[in-house]
């Protein structure tokens, strides 16, 4: 009887020592595989007002302009992004003219000077640098966008285009590139992940 109790002790013992390194192990390969770990948004701009837009998209075939957008690319290029974003020389690395190809430089992409920053981590607004640029105080070292010279206070985009970004972004960052493939891997059932 002796026995059976010291061994089952040994036993529990060898379990939770094993436990307690899985556990160790699991947590801290989760932070090194996490990217933008830390919400990056401060002083945003309140976006409660706006309706949440379900199931907003990065490109959709045609386009809402000059009216109305429909997806990202028309915001990007109703909202003037595309001025400074395109070329051979785009700001920040990123051209963001051919909506086949644009989405993927934004999404799961490091920042061009500041790979600790993403650019758009899908199902994270707070942690992305494009919506911290769009309706908060950026990062040190970046911008207000629509760059606008510094002025202060700085020259936003509409209100609707910025809650129609931060819905893009918590949502999973849809859009699919020029060969089909899905820009995020991330999949909704409902389309209800969008709450602010």
């Amino acid at each position: 009887m002796c026995h059976r109790r010291s061994f089952h002790r040994a036993l529990l013992s060898a379990l939770t020592l094993i436990s307690l390194d899985v556990t160790a192990w699991t947590t801290s390969t989760e932070k090194s595989l996490s990217l933008g770990a830390t919400s990056i948004a401060t002083q945003c701009e309140d976006l409660s007002s706006e309706p949440i837009r379900y199931g907003m998209e990065y490109n959709v075939p045609g386009s809402g302009l000059p009216d109305n957008f429909i997806d990202i690319q028309d915001i990007l290029l109703g909202g003037g992004c595309i001025n400074c974003h395109q070329g051979s020389a785009p700001v920040g690395g990123l051209d963001l003219s051919n909506p086949g190809v644009s989405g993927s430089q934004l999404i799961y992409m490091p920042a061009n000077t500041n790979p600790d920053l993403i650019r758009v981590l899908p199902g994270k607004p707070e942690e992305s640098l494009l919506y911290t640029q769009l309706n908060c105080t950026p990062p040190e070292g970046y911008f207000t966008m629509p760059y606008n010279g510094g002025v202060s206070p700085p020259v936003r985009l509409p209100i609707a285009q910025r809650a129609a970004f931060y819905d893009w972004i918590a949502q999973g960052a849809r859009g699919f590139n020029e060969d089909g493939q899905p820009y995020s891997l991330i999949i909704f059932r409902d389309n209800l992940e969008s709450s602010r």
